[in-house]
């Protein structure tokens, strides 16, 4: 298994949206996709509608009891570097996260058979016109080959769906002790972290700044996203990007004005006194 490869990504302010997933795979695994939602209070959120959008195709699913879930790729891996994209829902509200991983050769080494000459009396089978009896016998071993080769084919299918359950088991406990060892530093966490330590009197103010911001930023980057699904060059989709995200003063004005009033460090009489420029106008 490869190293964990740890991206948390803030969903909304009620929870938090984590991927802790393995960076590597090996040619013939099922790349396994695994992560968490919690509270801002580190408890468990059930119930997150999650979908993987693997390179062969889409799994949904959804978080468990302890906010954890997993997802398994439908196909084997191939050789080569994926990024995908995992998306989470919430009382209608959205996040998603991309992350590339490697698929690598395997470290083991199969000995494959020389094959072996052909014996000279058998390449003329095929010229030797057989009696009735003799190609019945021969249509029942085919038959058994057949046979054979289905029940090979069920056998290894099964196998494959316990490996799948196991490796399912062993990134569940993998995803618990990377919780442990590490914490997320994604912006709103750091930020949140920030504000324990700032006055309480004004503590939800600057909190509802950062979701105003991080808001904003959301959207533009859905929208650059939207642009280059609709197949608009990078360029094109990084314009669309700044449009989303540009505010006006006019917008940051009005935004921390109700902030004031909704916190009461003012009122509407008060903010009403300021100019479109938020400076009180100069008596003569």
């Amino acid at each position: 298994m490869g190293a964990l490869l740890i991206n948390p990504v803030w969903a909304v302010e009620d929870f938090i949206f984590s991927i802790n997933s393995p960076s590597e795979f090996e040619v013939g695994q099922f790349p396994v996709i695994h992560g968490k939602a919690v509270t801002l209070d580190n408890n468990p959120v059930s119930d997150v509608q999650i979908k993987v959008n693997f390179p062969s195709g889409s799994i949904t699913t959804l978080t468990n009891s302890t906010g954890q879930f997993s997802a398994i790729s439908p196909v084997l891996a191939d050789i080569g570097e994926y990024t995908i994209t995992v998306y989470a829902k919430k009382d209608n509200k959205y996040a998603n996260v991309q992350f590339t991983y490697q698929v690598t050769e395997s470290k083991v080494t199969i000995a494959k058979e020389t094959p072996k000459p052909l014996d000279e009396t058998l390449k003329t089978d095929e010229h030797v016109e057989l009696d009735p009896f003799s190609k019945m016998i021969k249509q029942i071993e085919e038959q058994k080959l057949e046979e054979e080769k289905e029940k090979s084919l069920t056998k290894k299918q099964q196998q494959v769906e316990e490996q799948r359950l196991l490796a399912k088991a062993d990134l569940q406990n993998d995803l618990i002790e990377a919780e442990k060892r590490n914490e997320s530093n994604s912006p709103r966490n750091v930020f949140y972290r920030f504000i324990q330590d700032v006055d309480s009197s004004v503590r939800g103010i600057f909190w509802q700044q950062f979701l105003f911001t991080e808001k904003i930023t959301k959207e533009a980057q859905e929208a650059k996203e939207n642009a280059l699904e609709e197949g608009k060059s990078s360029f094109e989709a990084m314009k669309i990007f700044q449009k989303e995200a540009a505010v006006t003063q006019k917008e940051v004005m009005d935004f921390n004005k109700n902030l004031s009033v909704r916190y009461g460090n003012a009122t509407n009489v008060i903010q009403e006194q300021f100019d479109e420029k938020g400076k009180l106008p100069r008596e003569e």
